[in-house]
């Protein structure tokens, strides 16, 4: 994990208005839990000499440094950019610009593109996400070498923006390059749904 961070140029902290105490299935605050994969990445991003970008989504707002851990506290005083659902194209345009200096021109025709085909699907607002996004210097591969077929990261994908919003499609197909079966993506992603029943319905929907 460590050293997906280290492989990136841009890490980005997508943060929903939950995202600060959300918790995980043993009721301990996730941020407060060392072994929580969103802590260790966004520790180790900060740690190295990594741009981390905090990204507010559905009205969230910064964290302050006295809420977070000691090895999270820097992400306080980071710039933030806020995604609104109104707004999707125009604020993932801003994104893609801010972004466009570290990782390139190709890099961010994928989020551009993203926010366009998004902006016509989507039905509703989405959820915020807490979890962590690694922008590496190139586009997102259709089938992972995983095995997951294109698919299954389509079908995933489309039922976790119900949850987290458009975002979905970039966490799904980054997750797919770690599982061998749709039962593992869907297990793997649903760690970025906050509230725990709505977890429980996304991973009653991938079964369906």
């Amino acid at each position: 994990m460590d050293l997906s961070v280290a492989a990136c140029n841009v890490l980005l902290a997508v943060i929903g208005p939950e995202w600060l105490d959300a918790e995980n299935v043993a009721g301990v605050r996730r941020l407060d839990d060392p072994e929580d994969f969103v802590r260790i990445e966004l520790a180790s991003g900060l740690r190295r000499d990594i741009l981390v970008v905090p990204v507010l989504v559905r009205g969230a707002r910064m964290p302050r440094a006295d809420q977070l851990p000691d090895d999270l506290k820097d992400l306080a005083y980071r710039n933030a950019v806020e995604l609104t659902h109104a707004r999707w194209k125009s604020d993932m345009q801003v994104l893609a610009a801010a972004l466009r200096p570290y990782i390139g021109d190709a890099a961010v025709e994928a989020p551009q593109a993203l926010a366009t085909n998004k902006e016509k699907e989507s039905a509703g607002p989405g959820e915020g996400v807490a979890g962590r996004h690694a922008a590496g210097g190139g586009q997102e591969p259709a089938v992972p070498a995983s095995g997951v077929s294109a698919q299954m990261i389509e079908r995933v994908s489309k039922v976790l923006a119900g949850y987290i919003g458009p975002i979905a499609d970039v966490v799904v197909r980054r997750a797919a390059k770690q599982c061998a079966s749709e039962l593992d993506l869907c297990g793997m992603v649903s760690r970025e749904i906050e509230a725990e029943a709505d977890r429980v319905r996304f991973l009653k929907a991938c079964r369906s």
